[in-house]
């Protein structure tokens, strides 16, 4: 089995804790630790995994949300520790993720799924089936490590059908992602998350398309091509890519033979 972990606690330290542990509670799984650097980029990820899984059994893992409370994005609720985590299954996919800010925002946008079930960690460390003493469960409950000391288990015990206690959350309590860059990959391609249906097209085979990344916006026009190989060499356009959720793909700006993301001047 698979278990996939996403996350912004991703230097060599932090990845062989959430490995290890993650490990160390499924003895089976191959486990994997991937850093994202912000909750968008964390979006995209979670769907590109759920889609990679295909409803197979594995587990996905995230944890990404604002460490200010003023900086929150979603109507959510603080809880004593933070964000709450939010579990759901896709077939016989579980994904666990902290629910606040954008983190969930392109599970909504694709429908992936409309609900899921927050973890009140002091309510679950209550009433679970486990070997831990109150001493291991106060550290947990007070743990600045959460994706290392709470998510593994939870995982755990949710694979064991444990009746966990939980609430539901409905996925509209998360804001709405909005034309952005979500990933530049190593080529220089720009990934954004907008749908081909959501183009704003205007003549000749173009769209114009206004998108936020990090701090800058991008407002160009773009001809638009169905496959990578349509695009002449040395220039610029939009294809539909390969990132998404089975017929929803992302569109991503491309230049044919260089890095459009340097074209564009929008690398720091």
């Amino acid at each position: 089995m698979q278990i996939t972990i996403i996350n912004d606690c991703c230097d060599q330290n932090a990845k062989l804790r959430q490995v290890s542990r993650a490990g160390s509670l499924f003895e089976n799984a191959s486990v994997n630790c991937f850093g994202v650097k912000s909750e968008m980029e964390a979006a995209g990820f979670l769907v590109d995994a759920i889609d990679a899984f295909d409803g197979r059994e594995g587990i996905v893992l995230v944890n990404v949300a604002p460490r200010n409370k003023n900086n929150e994005t979603s109507k959510n609720r603080y809880w004593k520790n933070g964000a709450p985590f939010g579990y759901f299954w896709y077939r016989k996919t579980l994904i666990i993720s902290s629910v606040d800010g954008l983190t969930l925002s392109l599970v909504k946008k694709l429908q992936i799924n409309d609900e899921i079930f927050a973890l009140n960690i002091s309510k679950v460390l209550d009433e679970v089936r486990s070997d831990l003493n109150e001493a291991q469960k106060q550290r947990i409950i007070n743990s600045q490590f959460r994706s290392f000391d709470f998510l593994p288990r939870a995982a755990r015990w949710l694979w064991e059908k444990q009746d966990l206690p939980k609430e539901k959350f409905l996925l509209s309590e998360i804001k709405n992602i909005y034309p952005a860059v979500w990933l530049i990959d190593n080529f220089g391609n720009i990934k954004t998350t907008l749908l081909e249906d959501e183009l704003n097209y205007i003549s000749g085979g173009k769209a114009e398309i206004k998108i936020k990344y990090q701090e800058k916006t991008i407002k160009e026009k773009f001809t638009i091509y169905k496959h990578l190989k349509d695009l002449p060499e040395n220039e610029i356009g939009l294809i539909v890519g390969s990132s998404g959720f089975k017929d929803k793909r992302f569109m991503e700006i491309i230049l044919n033979g260089g890095s459009a993301a340097e074209h564009l001047n929008i690398l720091e």
